[in-house]
Parts: C-alpha cells; structure tokens; sequence
C-alpha cells in the first residue's frame, strides 16, 4: 500500500506516505540464508539469527540502502551463482544487524493508521456478512502471510466468533509444523478454536496413484487441501450446505492473479464460499514491519532463504527456491518428510530414460517434470476406461471397476434396470437406452444417441464421467466434497450416493470427470514435435512484418532487405496468420492493414488465427500463466522426439517473437521476457507466461466464432466448457489464448450480448450459464466490426 525506501541508519525499511505502484517484495536476510548461498567465503559476519543483515529483493541483495550482491540461476541441486557489487562493510570489517527495534518505531506511526484501517475493515465485513454465513474462519498455512492475517482477525472480532483452520497436506516444511504446534496453543490460551483438516489419503500414496502433480495437473490442492477442509466444516457445522467465510492471506503482490482479487469474493478460492483478504493491499515491506512490531511467530524457513512457506515439493515452486528447500529439507527429519521422499517418487514414476547420474541431475535440474500435461510422461499410466462415438453409435469400455458405476449413474439422470440387462436413463426429459454387455472381463455399454444437439452432447459427457470416476476411484474425496447436497459418501472404499440425488452435476465439474483419469490420460492423436519448429531459431521479426505491409503483394519483388530464411520464415507465418494465402493478400489481411500493423487489436486478431499452428498452438497449450520458463525448462516442455538443436531453436524463436513483437509478448501476455543484450545479441534469462489485461471484446468474439468453428461448428456451449483446457478439442479457446478467468469472461460475454445480440446470446443465471454463437454468421464476419 505504502512505498518504501531503506533506511541507512537502521539498516532497514522506511515506509513513506506515497501510495505504491509496484512492490519488489521486500525480505528480511538472516544468516542462514547467507551461509546456504556462500557468502560465508566473502563476508564477515556472526552466526547468530536474532535479527536480519539485510534485505533481499528477488535475486537482489541489499544492505544498508546499496545493492551489495546479486544471485542468478539456481536449481534443485545446483546453487545459484553470487555476484559481489561491493562489499557491505570496509576492510572485511563484521555485518551490522538490522536494527529492528529503531526501524519499527520509525515507522510506528504510517503502519499504525494501516493497521487500524484493516482492522475496522475486517470487523465491517464480520458486520455485513455474520446474518449469511454460517461459520467465519482464519485459512491458515503456518506462513508469514496467515499469521498476520489471524493477528489481524483475532484483534477485529470476538474470539469465539470464528476458528482457526489449517489445511494440513502432509507435505509441509518441517519448520511449518512448529508454527501450527505454536500458534495450535496460543489460540487455545486465547479461547479461539483451532482445526487440522486432512486427507485420509497419504501424500506419499497420491502422489504414486496420480502421477506428481504439474503445473497443468494440480490435483494435489484439490484432494489435500480444499476436499478436506470442507469437509471438515461441514462436520462441524452439522451443515452440509454451509456458507463459510475464509479469512486468507492472501495478498496482491503475490502474483499476477491475485492481484485482480476483491477484498470480499464468492466462490473465489472455494466454490459457494466466501474469502475475505483483509491484507490484499499490503505489500511484504509493511507485512514484515508488522510481524517485528507486534512480536509474532516468523516460520524458521523464511530465515533459510525460502521466500515461501508451502509444500516441500511444489510444480509452481521457481527453481531458486527448489534449491532452497533441498538445502533445508533434503533429509528426512523425525515425524517430517522430506523432499527426497517426493524426490523419489518423480524419478519412479516418470517415463523418461534416464540411465546415468548425470541424467537424473539434468532432469531435476530443468524440473522436467513440472510440464506434465498427460498419463504420457507416466511409467504408470494405464487406462482404466475408453470410449468411441461413431455413426451415431456411444461405446464406452470399462476395463476396471473401482467403485460401482450404479451408484455414480444415479447422478446423470432417473436410471431403470431392464430385465435384459440393460439400463434407460432420462436424462432432461429425453430417454436414452445403455446397453450393457461383458466380454473377457470387460463391461461394455452403448448407447445409440440419434441426434446432435445440445442434450445429446450433455449426455454422453455425463455418461462419460461417470464411468471414468467408476474405472479409477480411490476415494479422494473431491466428488463429495463437490456435491453441494452432502449426497456422496464413501464407506470402506465404497461410493454410496443417496436417492436423493438432484442431478446438479456439480461432481461433474472435474477435469475429465476424475482426477486421477484425467492424470492417466493418454492424449488422443498428438502431433509430431517436429512440426513446432516453424520459423527456426530466428521466429518472426515485427519489422519484417511491417515491411510487408508496406507494399503488400509488391514486397516479393522489391528489394527488403531480408535474408532468405528471413523470407522463408516470413512467408509461412503470413499463410499461418491468414494475412495471405499461397503468397497473395487476403480480406483478412486487408482487415488487419485496415485496424493498422502497430495495434495491438490487430496482433490479437492475429494470435487468435496463430493459435491454430504449431508454434503458437504449442506455447498456448503447454504453458501457464503466471509462470515463469527458463530457456532450460522450455527445452525440457518440448520433450524427447525432438533434436536437442531443434529445441533450442524453438527456445530461441519464441526469444524472438516476444521481443520483438512486444504486442504479443508484452501487451497480450503470450510471453515477457527477462533478457541480457550482449555485443548487440539477446540472451534469454527467462519468459513469463501473462495474460491481456485489457481484452478488446470483439476479439473474444472472433476467437469464439474461430474455437466453433474448429470445433466443427458447436456454436452452444457453457463458459465452463471454455475453461475446460484439458478437454481434446480442435478448437482453442479465447480462455487459453488470453489467460482470462470466469469473472473476466462473464463480463465481457454479457457486454457482447447487449451491443452485439445479432452475433452472441450468453446467460449467467443461478450457476448456469449458456453462449449461443448466431450459426448465420461467421468469424469473417466479426472483422467487420472493427
């Protein structure tokens, strides 16, 4: 909230009255940290963790208000390298400490009217909602985020007017228990009660069932972390329709997605529930002043470097932290895991050769197996389920049956058992009969469906669903705690889903119908790698792009300046944008000459056409927002069919693009690059996947029109099925494209409804929602618009 400066004379931070516009998350550096990294060889000081030695933002490290060294790089096993900009103290002479209590009394006064603001905020929002929910309660996670938090709502309400809940993984930091065990007693001195959610299912055993999580594939949040916790409260509420509000500590400066959160949301963190981030606008200068001030508990792992407290192993983890946290917590320490537990388990599980040592370092290094997006890179994937929609004809083979399909039917529609075997279903008021066969002990249903419409669709997604969730159940959970109703349950293994049922799908609602089938899935027809190497190492330059629209069809024979691979290159990605056709100017290009080359509407025009070959439809679909990708970890997206040359290469021209085409990189999100420019060449450090902030919603518009008619013209569908990225589907999504969310969508899609209804009908009504594509138009006819 408040900009800050550091303060020469205590070594520490100064908040000014100046609103901030950008935080660098300021953190306190201890000792630990500074031995783990290496400084010991450089400089002098005690090891003694009473207080800090300086500040530390990112790689940057600062004392006494200079920027005295630098990290880069860093990797589960190899430490990041120093650079020394200037020694802290003269002649070798010791660090000086921070000196925390002169700084907390410098800037007592700013923090204090903070702080009260928070604090009559937070017992506001206790006021305006304590007649709608059922139970308020602290999200707590033993870091220094939560902590302050819960001071802060313990300070603003009555202590037996909410509980203290943690959500206990079983992968936690070993220093994280301590803080739990610490803050657990505090609470019950203080009359606050204090809840431990946790999944019947081990870490260790998911993590072997699922396959590690990845940053497309994170099942763990879902079945360690939100599954348990609402289950835990609908226990304890006795309700299992209960509106609970969660205080977090959630703060903006975290990441790119949080800081579009509102202070009070719905269904933001956890579906039907309430958040409240009471520090959403505090940044981490301002969060650590408070900690030193009111004396609370700072997790241990904050002083070993980690910037994070969270689980031991995390695919969102950046690779200077894996280093961190395998320095820390490498080993196993009694009644804690350890990394090399889940270490271990990446290395059993993955289908990668690796044979040697040196390949096994690599593949940890490079944290290869983060970009999972499929049971492909699995040694243990099988399939459990298939199915195959031809001539009409619905066939669905179960191979194993885990939990009884009799029971998940009854959440597709009003089932009755023939006396031949088979099975009707109503399902929105039509009849649909499953014939049921067993062959060599395989169950084998089909269904003649007749039609194509929207119904008939439905459907075989349900029926699809549900036979998946009965091949590969294990009891996670996350279905029951989906269910709204509390009509799911399992007993010894079993699923029991009461007659009560309503049919509201809401167990539907999981990627691929289950988790662990969505983690198996082996992906239909994948494309050959190779065909990702589209414009070499060089990609696409936005002056050659300017330079054709200079002179249109008369560029090939004027002189341009450009290479010939520069015009090779040139040429396919114009006939990949659809800016020409076998060489010659097309209306789609005229639209684009018309909007202008420079404008970033023109370029996302252009994406969404992109997204449809190899090298654009490769970076959308295999990377996530938010993330960050070293050249290294690119190289290792890209897999094994594929040259190590040809990989660089690719590595390379995505380098290219986004730099030089700062509409696509920059404006749009695709890609924001950290960069070194040496002797006039750019050297990649790393490439930040973003998203549009500003969304132009014709754009989304014509993206629409493009994903249905790569779908093959399905111009009905829900926003749901938009968001849906691991469905297999032709078409690509203007959700995937631009890394936009539901509340963005929502609104974007209503304003096209009122100002375009002759090309867009959408609906948001009681968790529903509905899109209508006019089928009397087109994409082409979208350009018209601008």
């Amino acid at each position: 909230m408040y900009a800050y400066t550091y303060d020469e004379q205590t070594g520490g931070l100064l908040l000014t009255s100046s609103p901030l516009a950008f935080s660098k998350e300021p953190r306190p550096v201890y000792y630990k940290e500074l031995d783990i990294l290496g400084f010991d060889k450089y400089w002098n000081y005690a090891k003694n963790d009473s207080y800090p030695y300086m500040w530390a933002e990112a790689n940057n490290y600062f004392y006494r208000g200079r920027k005295v060294a630098q990290t880069k790089g860093g990797s589960c096993y190899t430490a990041p390298k120093i650079k020394i900009l200037e020694d802290p103290e003269p002649d070798g002479q010791p660090l000086q400490f921070v000196d925390i209590p002169a700084m907390v009394k410098k800037n007592r006064r700013i923090l204090e009217g903070l702080v009260q603001e928070t604090i009559k905020k937070t017992y506001n929002t206790y006021e305006d909602y304590k007649k709608r929910v059922d139970v308020f309660y602290v999200a707590f996670s033993g870091g220094k985020d939560s902590v302050v938090a819960l001071d802060i709502v313990q300070r603003a309400l009555p202590h037996n007017a909410f509980m203290v809940l943690f959500g206990d993984t079983g992968m936690e930091f070993p220093d994280t228990y301590k803080v739990i065990n610490q803050v657990k007693q505090i609470c019950e001195e203080d009359g606050i009660r204090f809840l431990k959610a946790k999944s019947k299912c081990s870490p260790i055993d998911t993590w072997k069932e699922f396959g590690p999580p990845s940053q497309k594939m994170r099942w763990c949040c879902s079945v360690h972390k939100t599954t348990p916790q609402i289950l835990l409260l609908r226990e304890v509420t006795e309700n299992a329709q209960f509106k609970g509000m969660a205080f977090t500590g959630i703060r903006g400066d975290e990441s790119i997605s949080r800081s579009e959160y509102e202070d009070v949301s719905l269904g933001e963190k956890v579906k039907g529930q309430y958040s409240c981030h009471p520090i959403l606008e505090w940044n981490s200068a301002e969060l650590f002043l408070y900690i030193y001030e009111q004396n609370l508990i700072l997790n241990e792992t904050y002083k070993k470097g980690n910037s994070r407290a969270g689980c031991l192993v995390c695919p969102l983890a950046t690779t200077k932290n894996m280093f961190f946290k395998e320095q820390c917590y490498g080993d196993q320490t009694e009644g804690s895991l350890s990394t090399k537990t889940f270490n271990d388990i990446i290395l059993e599980t993955t289908a990668k050769e690796l044979s040697t040592p040196e390949a096994v370092k690599e593949f940890m290094d490079i944290a290869g197996w983060k970009a999972r997006r499929s049971g492909r890179e699995l040694s243990i994937a099988r399939t459990l389920c298939t199915d195959n929609f031809e001539k009409g004809i619905l066939t669905i083979t179960l191979l194993n049956q885990s939990t009884d399909w009799q029971q998940w039917i009854k959440t597709v529609g009003d089932a009755t058992y023939l006396s031949n075997g088979d099975v009707e279903i109503i399902y929105e008021g039509k009849s649909y009969i499953v014939s049921h066969t067993k062959i060599q002990g395989k169950e084998i249903f089909t269904v003649l469906i007749g039609t194509n419409t929207k119904r008939d669709i439905y459907f075989m997604s349900a029926l699809k669903k549900i036979f998946r969730k009965s091949a590969y159940c294990i009891g996670c959970g996350v279905c029951q705690a989906n269910c709204p109703n509390g009509y799911i349950t399992f007993l010894n293994g079993n699923v029991e889903i009461d007659d009560k049922c309503i049919k509201c799908k809401k167990c539907h609602e999981i990627d691929y119908g289950c988790l662990l089938a969505n983690s198996m899935r082996l992906p239909k027809g994948e494309k050959k790698m190779g065909s990702v190497d589209r414009y070499g190492n060089m990609g696409i330059e936005y002056e050659w792009v300017k330079k054709y629209f200079d002179k249109k069809d008369e560029f090939w024979n004027s002189p341009h300046g450009l290479g010939t691979n520069m015009v090779k290159y040139l040429r396919s990605f114009l006939n990949d944008s659809g800016i020409t056709k076998k060489g010659k100017f097309t209306e789609f290009g005229e639209a684009i000459d018309y909007i202008g080359i420079e404008n970033v509407l023109a370029w996302a025009l252009l994406v969404c056409n992109l997204a449809y070959t190899s090298e654009y439809n490769w970076w959308i679909k295999n990377t996530v927002v938010g993330q960050i990708y070293t050249p290294e970890a690119i190289i290792s997206l890209l897999g094994d069919d594929m040259s190590k040359n040809s990989k660089a290469h690719i590595a390379s021209a995505y380098k290219n693009i986004f730099i030089s085409t700062p509409q696509v990189g920059k404006d749009l999100g695709l890609g924001v690059c950290d960069y070194t420019l040496r002797k006039g060449r750019r050297y990649l450090n790393s490439i930040t996947r973003s998203y549009w902030q500003n969304p132009d919603p014709r754009v989304i518009l014509y993206s629409l029109y493009k994903f249905a008619e790569g779908c093959g013209g399905y111009y009905q569908f829900t926003l749901g099925r938009l968001l849906n990225h691991e469905i297999d589907s032709d078409g690509v999504s203007p959700t995937e494209i631009f890394g936009l969310d539901r509340d963005q969508m929502e609104k974007l899609l209503t304003g096209l409804s009122i100002n375009y209804p002759e090309f867009i009908n959408a609906t948001f009504t009681l968790d529903l929602d509905n899109i209508t594509l006019r089928g009397g138009k087109s994409s082409q006819d979208v350009l018209k618009l601008f």
